[in-house]
């Protein structure tokens, strides 16, 4: 990985900081405020979902391939869902070839920990014949262009992966896994919507959603995953710490910027019609 040290000048560092210490942003954002999302769905014709999601100069698309297998022996009747992060080369200086490093394990597990202790995919409805076989989902992000807060952006793309799924419906009969023609969509598959929130801090300044640049100055991040009304997991990266009336303040306001954001993504827009 490289230095990020020599990514960022001393200039361009204060510059930052002394805005932020203003309460302002390089960008013209206030402290609290998201860059632009843009979304594109099922766009990937070999997927049975997929979604193209950018948060401002941060691209990453992202896509579900199935899978047919036996269950866990703890969850006979519950199929698997299992989130990936490919950081590719060609998305920033900073990436390089090679095995999975801190960073694209931890834009995979802090998206999928979101997901998974929501109770987003209905694992149930993914089972095709108890003890027997279920579906097993394999949600694929890469990084296309990285321009900071891969986790916040990568979160928004995986569920509207989810939402636009269209997985053919099998049955399990003496023969084995008959195909009926019909599928299972993002409306069958997903329960609730999880957004996963990630705040910077420099100093004792805290701000929604820092952009690469700020990124590279920060102190550290703190990553907050919520429902309509609680939170389900918190990460956090950085040598930076926060108190607890900061990860107090930073809950409550995480569950209503939350809920602002899923209402103006309208993510539902995404599902899949099947003639």
């Amino acid at each position: 990985m490289m230095d990020v040290k020599r990514v960022i000048s001393t200039i361009e560092r204060k510059y930052i900081i002394n805005n932020l210490k203003k309460e302002e942003r390089i960008d013209g954002r206030g402290l609290w405020e998201y860059r632009e999302f843009k979304i594109d769905s099922d766009m990937v014709a070999s997927a049975e979902g997929s979604a193209d999601v950018m948060l401002g100069e941060t691209r990453i698309i992202t896509g579900l391939k199935y899978d047919v297998g036996s269950p866990f022996p703890d969850l006979p009747d519950a199929g698997v869902c299992t989130i990936m992060a490919e950081l590719l080369p060609l998305a920033s200086p900073l990436f390089e070839r090679g095995p999975p490093d801190e960073q694209s394990i931890e834009l995979a597990r802090v998206v999928d920990r979101g997901i998974r202790h929501a109770d987003c995919v209905q694992t149930k409805k993914l089972c095709i014949k108890e003890k027997e076989a279920v579906y097993i989902l394999f949600v694929d992000m890469y990084v296309i262009n990285h321009g900071g807060n891969l986790i916040d952006c990568g979160g928004v793309s995986a569920l509207a992966t989810l939402i636009s799924a269209h997985i053919p419906e099998g049955i399990y009969t003496e023969n084995g896994i008959e195909w009926t023609g019909n599928y299972l969509t993002g409306e069958d598959i997903v329960n609730e919507l999880p957004l996963v929130l990630t705040y910077g801090k420099i100093d004792d300044i805290i701000f929604l959603d820092p952009s690469l640049p700020e990124e590279l100055v920060c102190d550290g991040k703190i990553s907050i995953s919520v429902t309509e009304d609680k939170i389900t997991s918190i990460q956090k990266s950085g040598a930076t710490t926060f108190s607890f009336d900061e990860i107090r303040m930073l809950g409550q306001k995480t569950i209503e910027i939350g809920k602002e954001l899923r209402n103006k993504l309208n993510f539902w827009q995404y599902k899949v019609k099947i003639d």
